[in-house]
């Protein structure tokens, strides 16, 4: 199994992303070839006074909290303690203090996770602000990838842990089992992409709304002659409409339901690591978890071969996250 390859393009895909990340699909299309990270996150369409929610404590090529908090679900894997989600909660705050530790700031891009690293919050007062929201954010999907890469009868169990640690809502829950499964289901069993949406409809317990949905995304036609009709079934009402993020610009929102279905879509249509890195940033809005999450699966299908060197090259942290990879395949 490519477990290196996994956590390398998990972490390509997020870094890669990050630069683009709220930018209108559109104006991505149009201005990104791929060929260099284009950095616009000051450019991102926000009141003056929270560009620097983006900005502040960002470097090229640093993976973001996407990465992060997919190591922390690892470390916990790794403990040999239960799998739980207080004990998830504490390898977060670790892999976090470790990036102040080694580069002087917390790293960027936490959304409410942010709140309880800097004491604004509780973890439950977290949980709490999550629990009943419409539009769960896409954390649980975004950090899953790892648990799809376990016995087949822990899968959904971990993930709903995973979620419920600081999304204990139902969507932010089937995010997450999805992006598990899909996990297992194209590196694990080597499913054929046709077939994967299916395989998620047959393994999670999906309520009425998210498997409307994902019959929906399992529907449309081929990624490069979307429709902005068929860009409305996948996304959501296209430009973006409040309280879903980010709004006013064409993309996928910052929301779990709406990222996984874009993460679905995209495998079942890429042919590698570089073309799903390519088509889930060309999705717009809220990509460097859809990359993230495509790039690293699609790793772990058929390697990096695909992908430029310079990315492997630039990218934060290699040979600290090729070491966690070799623990975790350890233990697979």
């Amino acid at each position: 199994m490519k477990i290196r390859e996994i956590l390398l393009g998990i972490a390509i895909g997020d870094a890669f992303g990050a630069g683009v990340e709220f930018q209108d699909r559109n104006w991505i299309r149009q201005n990104v070839d791929f060929s260099k990270l284009i950095n616009v996150r000051d450019k991102i369409k926000v009141p003056l006074e929270k560009k620097e929610i983006f900005t502040k404590n960002y470097t090229e090529w640093n993976y973001t909290d996407d990465t992060e908090m997919t190591i922390g679900v690892i470390k916990a894997l790794l403990s040999n303690q239960e799998f739980s989600k207080e004990l998830l909660i504490e390898k977060w705050k670790e892999e976090y203090d470790l990036g102040i530790d080694k580069k002087g700031i917390g790293r960027n891009g936490h959304g409410s996770m942010s709140w309880y690293y800097s004491g604004e919050m509780t973890i439950e007062q977290i949980r709490n602000f999550q629990r009943n929201r419409n539009n769960p954010g896409n954390a649980p999907a975004m950090r899953s990838v790892p648990i799809g890469l376990l016995n087949e009868n822990l899968i959904n169990i971990y993930a709903e842990i995973n979620a419920n640690a600081t999304h204990p809502n139902i969507n932010a829950i089937l995010s997450s089992q999805c992006i598990a499964r899909c996990a297992e289901y194209l590196i694990v069993k080597q499913g054929a992409k046709e077939n994967l949406i299916n395989y998620c409809l047959k393994t999670v317990s999906l309520n009425k709304e998210y498997k409307d949905y994902l019959n929906e995304v399992n529907n449309l036609g081929e990624y490069e002659n979307l429709t902005e009709n068929e860009f409305r079934v996948l996304c959501g009402p296209q430009p973006i409409e409040e309280p879903y993020f980010l709004p006013g610009i064409n993309g996928v929102p910052s929301d779990s339901k709406f990222t996984t279905g874009s993460v679905l879509f995209v495998l079942k249509n890429c042919r590698d690591a570089m073309d799903a890195l390519k088509k889930s940033v060309n999705l717009g809005g809220d990509v460097d978890s859809i990359a993230s999450i495509c790039t690293g699966i699609m790793a772990g299908v058929n390697g990096l071969n695909s992908i430029p060197k310079f990315m492997i090259e630039k990218i934060e942290g290699k040979v600290y996250l090729e070491g966690i990879a070799d623990k975790f395949k350890d233990i697979i």
